[in-house]
């Protein structure tokens, strides 16, 4: 679930965020904006524009996409050793909803600068690539949980039988019951002293 999360999230940054343009026709000049770049589309002839960086929202998305890949393989080392596998997947899952919740914080301020009066005009669309993020974001969470879902301890099968004595004494010394064996000290003869005191 985790390399699930990760490679939607990848998978995500490439779709558009949001798309801008003129509200009432559809053919005039738009921008579509990605995690990486934006793009210019609807061009008059003649004008055109290579894909303008945008702010880079995918670089964080992209090491997040990482920290989680990286996480699930150690899932599969021993109990004791997948500590670190459980800290990886808390912190990319970290890395990943902070990411997307800049993501989502620009395009709702986009689509409410594009509805006040004084900016009209232009429409904002909400792309598929902030629900894609959305569904990683969920998959992440979902993930963490299972990696730190508690493992059921393995159980022998049938029954269980220690030891089965018929009439003979028990001398079971391997494991005592309060965990030290309790050993008879000899007594010491008595003192010198002890018999004064008697008036013996």
């Amino acid at each position: 679930m985790l390399v699930g999360a990760g490679v939607t999230a990848v998978v995500g940054t490439f779709l558009p965020l949001y798309a801008e343009g003129p509200a009432r026709e559809d053919r005039l000049p738009s921008i579509t904006v990605t995690s990486w770049e934006y793009v210019f589309s609807n061009l008059p002839a003649g004008m055109e524009f290579a894909p303008v960086r945008s702010p880079q929202y995918g670089v964080p998305i992209v090491v997040s996409a990482v920290l989680l890949a990286v996480a699930a393989a150690l899932v599969f080392l021993p109990e004791s050793q997948r500590l670190a596998a459980r800290y990886l997947a808390i912190g990319g899952t970290g890395v990943l909803v902070g990411s997307v919740w800049a993501v989502v914080a620009v395009v709702v301020s986009m689509v409410g600068n594009a509805a006040r009066p004084e900016v009209g005009g232009f429409a904002v669309h909400v792309g598929e690539g902030v629900s894609v993020l959305g569904a990683s974001v969920l998959l992440a969470v979902a993930g963490v949980v299972l990696v730190h879902a508690r493992r059921r301890e393995p159980r022998p099968e049938g029954p269980v039988v220690y030891r089965v004595d018929g009439d003979e004494v028990d001398d079971d010394t391997d494991t005592p019951p309060f965990g030290i064996p309790v050993v008879e000290v000899a007594q010491l003869p008595d003192s010198g002293y002890e018999r004064r005191a008697d008036g013996s």
